[in-house]
């Protein structure tokens, strides 16, 4: 489904300033392939192609960053729209999932305290990436 664009920012989610040393400590889990959900969060928040998606009211945002940045999406990738329910992946915590403290040293460190603090089983989870900028 193409919905015709125009750009909405969503002044309830924070901009993030994004200083190198910067790392608010989001972790990106695994739910099918290829489609990532911030985990544990207040919303359900995905990962998927180089952007966060984010679906309200039945429509799809998209952002390079997901704390804010959200311009409504004209084209959605077919595994991120087609999630069932997308509002059951807020505060999702798959089995073995386990929230740490705050990372300090920005999103390197984070992404090296998953590398060396990985998790077992089949869960995958990894430090928040920048994405790539707008989508329309």
């Amino acid at each position: 489904m193409l919905v015709a664009g125009c750009y909405a920012e969503d002044q309830a989610q924070p901009q993030y300033a994004g200083g190198a040393e910067e790392d608010d400590n989001g972790d990106l889990v695994e739910i099918s392939p290829g489609v990532e959900v911030v985990a544990d969060y207040d919303e359900p928040i995905f990962f998927s192609d180089g952007f966060y998606w984010a679906n309200r009211g039945g429509v799809w945002y998209s952002s390079g960053w997901y704390r804010g940045g959200w311009t409504r999406a004209d084209r959605v990738p077919e595994h991120v729209r087609g999630i069932s329910n997308p509002e059951r992946f807020a505060h999702y915590r798959p089995a073995g999932y386990a929230p740490h403290a705050p990372v300090h040293g920005g999103t390197v460190s984070h992404a090296q305290y998953h590398a060396s603090h990985p998790v077992g089983g089949s869960v995958h989870v990894r430090a928040a990436v920048r994405g790539g900028g707008h989508h329309r």
